[in-house]
């Protein structure tokens, strides 16, 4: 969490409005609403849980659809 606290801040400096959305358990595999979570890697350790991984797809999709249409 810790480097994307670091962009988000390096981006509001410059003056870009940035939303930082966390979840405490969340891996780096965040889950969109309608994804299936992909299995878990035999090569790399992504952390999280997957539920909560989707908790914190679910929270963001609506922030990312604003970032895709530019709203």
């Amino acid at each position: 969490m810790r480097f994307a606290r670091e962009l988000s801040d390096r981006r509001t400096v410059v003056g870009r409005e940035t939303v930082l959305i966390t979840r405490a358990g969340a891996g780096h595999r965040t889950a969109f609403p309608g994804e299936v979570a992909p299995p878990q890697s035999t090569r790399f350790v992504y952390g999280g849980d997957a539920d909560v991984d989707a908790q914190l797809g679910m929270t963001a999709w609506p922030h990312v659809l604003a970032a895709v249409r530019g709203d």
